[in-house]
């Protein structure tokens, strides 16, 4: 792309950003946090949490340890894993409901490793929270993926291949096993361009956050079909938080400014982990597997993600990137 048209580009986007973010913003401050109504008892059952050790991935694995589970969290080694252990000692967490295990989002051999780790406890898993996720510059990870794609989407789609063995077995047909996966009413940019998944021919933060968080949904809807298909005790969501007072806002300059003035409005990383933990245990979403929600409701994701032909493309490029024959093992 020519450096005028880019310019162009740059400049569209950072109109349409301030226009969807300030009608994001203003449904924001109309919405309330409905939280669970009835207290939750999950102990014994394990749920893994990927990026758990900060922001809203934390307030999700304090929400899920307090409910009884034990708790398995992904992140890098060093300083994200010492954050991990801090903050479950000051929350007064038991000991033994919070369990670290080395996991680099943007690497998929960590991801394999991270998740035969897991395999290898033998150990049924009633649910996966794929939580981790990125705004940043553009850089290509060391399989040679766009930093967001990697992150925020292909690393979750590899780790939810490996893991859906044991939530299958854990699942029954009173109380299924479920997978919650964070995406963002960013998608709602309207940014996907199939034939250039690792942005090469043009790259913007937002344009490549809105793609990662797009394919998201449309994971969600093509695994929930799948699974539907072969009855399997697995529901699966694809939810997005709320505009919350993360340090995600602070990769990007403008978004940051954002932030900034409407600080006020934006939700709490507290606030934002009961959606999560809604999607997660609720008996009220039970039988909406395969939707998008936002506060707690589920909602149409725009036209572009509902594409049935899209979803077809991307799942197949998707198992073509990470060399995968058989998606967790469904015949």
């Amino acid at each position: 792309m020519n450096f005028i048209k880019k310019i162009f580009w740059d400049f569209y986007i950072f109109l349409k950003m301030l226009i969807l973010g300030s009608c994001s913003l203003i449904s924001e401050m109309c919405c309330f946090v409905q939280p669970i109504k009835s207290p939750i008892n999950r102990e014994k059952e394990y749920v893994v949490v990927t990026g758990g050790n900060r922001g809203i991935g934390w307030s999700t694995v304090k929400a899920l340890a307090e409910s009884g589970m034990k708790v398995i969290v992904g992140c890098r080694d060093g300083p994200s894993r010492d954050i991990l252990y801090q903050s479950a000692k000051q929350a007064e967490l038991p000991t033994e409901s919070v369990e670290w295990i080395n996991l680099d989002m943007s690497s998929m051999e960590s991801v394999r490793a991270f998740g035969q780790a897991i395999l290898d406890k033998n150990i049924p898993i009633s649910l996966l929270i794929n939580n981790a996720g990125t705004m940043s510059p553009y850089a290509l990870t060391k399989d040679g993926f766009e930093t967001q794609f990697a992150v925020n989407y292909l690393g979750h789609f590899l780790l939810t291949h490996l893991l859906l063995p044991r939530l299958i077995e854990a699942g029954t047909e009173n109380k299924a096993a479920r997978i919650v996966c964070l995406s963002s009413i960013g998608h709602a940019f309207g940014w996907f361009e199939i034939y250039d998944l690792q942005a090469k021919s043009y790259f913007n933060k937002l344009c490549a956050y809105s793609q990662s968080k797009s394919a998201i949904i449309m994971f969600t809807k093509v695994l929930h079909e799948r699974l539907s298909l072969k009855n399997y005790p697995v529901k699966i969501y694809a939810i997005h938080p709320g505009i919350i007072r993360s340090a995600l806002w602070t990769q990007h300059w403008f978004a940051n400014i954002g932030y900034l003035t409407t600080k006020l409005i934006a939700k709490t990383e507290e606030q934002g982990a009961q959606r999560v933990v809604h999607a997660a245990l609720s008996s009220q979403v039970e039988d909406l597997s395969g939707n998008y929600f936002e506060n707690s409701k589920a909602v149409e994701p725009i036209k572009l993600v509902r594409n049935r032909d899209t979803q077809k493309k991307l799942w197949e490029k998707s198992c073509q990137l990470l060399d995968i024959s058989q998606f967790g093992g469904l015949q």
